[in-house]
């Protein structure tokens, strides 16, 4: 699936603000989404990302329940851009929040997009670009490391969803013509923080739960996408490219709702931001791709706390 955005095919740079694990209807998620504001006012923004887990503890399952409307219209409709959305486990919850195991939430999500054009989402896996500068590819990783058995069978690890999504996900990156490419899905493949890398997820011991399945998916991404962005653990970190995965980079935001310092691993990070609530802003221009990180103060100011920029001949 294709996601058109209303943005010039010949823009020059677009800027991005990047946010995830924001929906949990609390001042930090005020707060954060006041300090993001604020950012694009500045800098300015031609587009978001959401980052799933849109909804705390669990997302709705009607595409016009008031949750929408709490958690997103009203704190990120001022910032005035599409917002490229992918779901968590929260938002697939079936009998505890955040088990994952139920898709019905991730289809509400996508029913919701046709309801509100700034959450742009026309299904659980689709790709936007940008002209020829930048493409997004959107994953639903949540099935692939569910904590409880998918409630519908085709969403099973290894089941028919995920193998189609995975042959999708090769297939869009091979065909893509677009200088940079970033893929969104809300499980990290590389973290220190409390969840941890794919595969070994939160130390438990069913493949399913730890998430092999996921690491399988980002494994056709490694050097084919310039970078993987997700949330699910509440820190902003960033990686080089890994030995396991070389040529793509990782980065994760998963601060905008709460925040969660727990650690698990020790791989050496560019970035580290473990105990503040905060957000990711990206700048893609042709030779270059800046990205800076904002951790948000009590007043809700954004205060910048690392830049690094990628070079692309």
């Amino acid at each position: 699936m294709v996601a058109p955005l209303p943005l010039p095919a010949n823009a020059a740079r677009v800027r991005v603000i990047v946010m995830g694990d924001q929906g949990t209807g609390t001042e930090v998620q005020w707060r954060v989404a006041a300090a993001m504001h604020a950012v694009c006012e500045r800098e300015g923004c031609d587009l978001g990302v959401g980052l799933g887990d849109n909804f705390y503890p669990a997302g709705p399952r009607d595409p016009a329940s008031s949750l929408f409307r709490e958690r997103f219209a009203e704190p990120y409709g001022p910032l005035g851009v599409p917002f490229l959305m992918v779901p968590g486990n929260h938002d697939e919850s079936w009998l505890l929040g955040g088990d994952g195991a139920d898709a019905r939430g991730a289809e509400a999500e996508v029913a919701y997009a046709r309801l509100n054009p700034q959450w742009v989402m026309p299904a659980r896996s689709y790709r936007a670009a940008v002209g020829d500068l930048v493409e997004f590819f959107a994953v639903d990783t949540s099935p692939l490391a569910a904590y409880l058995p998918p409630l519908q069978a085709n969403e099973r690890p290894g089941g028919p969803r995920d193998r189609a999504q995975r042959a999708w996900l090769a297939g869009a990156l091979a065909s893509s013509q677009t200088h940079w490419r970033l893929v969104l899905g809300h499980h990290p493949l590389f973290s220190n923080g409390k969840h941890g890398d794919a595969g070994q997820y939160d130390g438990l011991p069913l493949p399913g739960q730890r998430g092999d399945r996921v690491r399988a998916l980002y494994s056709v991404v490694c050097g084919k996408a310039d970078a993987i962005l997700s949330g699910h653990d509440h820190v902003l970190m960033g990686f080089a490219p890994q030995p396991e995965c070389p040529g793509t980079r990782q980065w994760v935001s998963g601060a905008a709702g709460k925040v969660e310092p727990g650690r698990s691993g020790s791989r050496p990070t560019t970035f580290e931001i473990l105990d503040q609530p905060g957000f990711l802003w990206l700048e893609v221009s042709r030779d270059a791709l800046t990205v800076r990180a904002f951790a948000v103060s009590q007043d809700s100011t954004a205060h910048e706390v690392h830049t690094e920029t990628v070079r692309k001949s």
